[in-house]
């Protein structure tokens, strides 16, 4: 895999770096604040969590980086801190079917820890320059065995991340068209949430969109210029800027 990590553990000797855009309004930005607010880790006790750190892996990848493989060993699990990961397979053709994205706090491959095979469902790969946090999957599990509170926030977790994509997987197979890009939007909307109410970056690129909400990349783009040419929406690149927003609060977007 082709992957670079900067030292061994950089969470302390980046614990205040500013304009990462992760932070406070100061700029400031507490690397280990971030991590631990994460319901990955909230509920692991100070200790358990230093040592957590002491195996943890700071990952500064470009764009169409691979993070990890299906089929691949599932010896770590990694936390986005900024940038975009697309998670694919592939058919017998060779042809990507997206499964999902992973942007700004989200987690990848956590779940392939608690399988029988410990291997990877899925190919992870980054669609912008990304920074990552990896972490032992087996220091991971060595610390819930040993606290039931953090073994239970843990399946709270995947539970609450099962039930969204339960809820995705509904919206792709009932919905029409049009109703599934603009679900998609809010998706995008409720994970940027701290960016402005009309503003909406998309995290991976117009066909790999298309392709997750199981449409044609014409499809996907010809809703978009439907909805701007009705001037709801402008677009620039990947940012869509929301024109009209009670048209959206009436589609139930915002």
């Amino acid at each position: 895999m082709d992957r670079q990590p900067v030292r061994n553990c950089v969470l302390p000797s980046i614990a205040c770096k500013k304009n990462t855009g992760l932070g406070p309004v100061n700029g400031l930005c507490d690397m280990r604040c971030l991590v631990r607010s994460h319901p990955l880790f909230k509920q692991i006790n100070k200790d358990d969590f230093e040592v957590i750190l002491t195996k943890a892996k700071h990952l500064d990848l470009q764009t169409h980086t691979s993070i990890y493989r299906e089929g691949e060993s599932c010896e770590r699990f990694f936390l986005v801190i900024e940038g975009a990961v697309k998670l694919f397979m592939l058919g017998e053709d060779g042809t990507e079917r997206i499964v999902g994205n992973a942007t700004k706090l989200q987690a990848i491959g956590e779940h392939e820890v608690f399988t029988t095979k410990k291997t990877f469902s899925h190919f992870a790969e980054t669609t912008t320059p990304t920074r990552l946090i990896s972490f032992s999957a087996v220091i991971y599990l060595k610390l819930l065995e040993k606290n039931n509170l953090s073994a239970l926030s843990f399946l709270s977790y995947l539970a609450e991340k099962r039930s969204n994509h339960f809820s995705e997987i509904e919206v792709v197979t009932t919905s029409n068209a049009r109703q599934r890009v603009i679900t998609y939007l809010k998706s995008v909307c409720d994970k940027q949430s701290n960016s402005s109410i009309n503003n909406i970056v998309l995290p991976i690129p117009k066909y790999q969109i298309a392709s997750y909400l199981g449409m044609k990349p014409e499809t996907f783009s010809r809703i978009l210029s439907d909805l701007k040419e009705n001037n709801l929406i402008s677009t620039n690149k990947r940012e869509i800027i929301i024109n009209d927003p009670e048209f959206f609060v009436a589609n139930n977007l915002f």
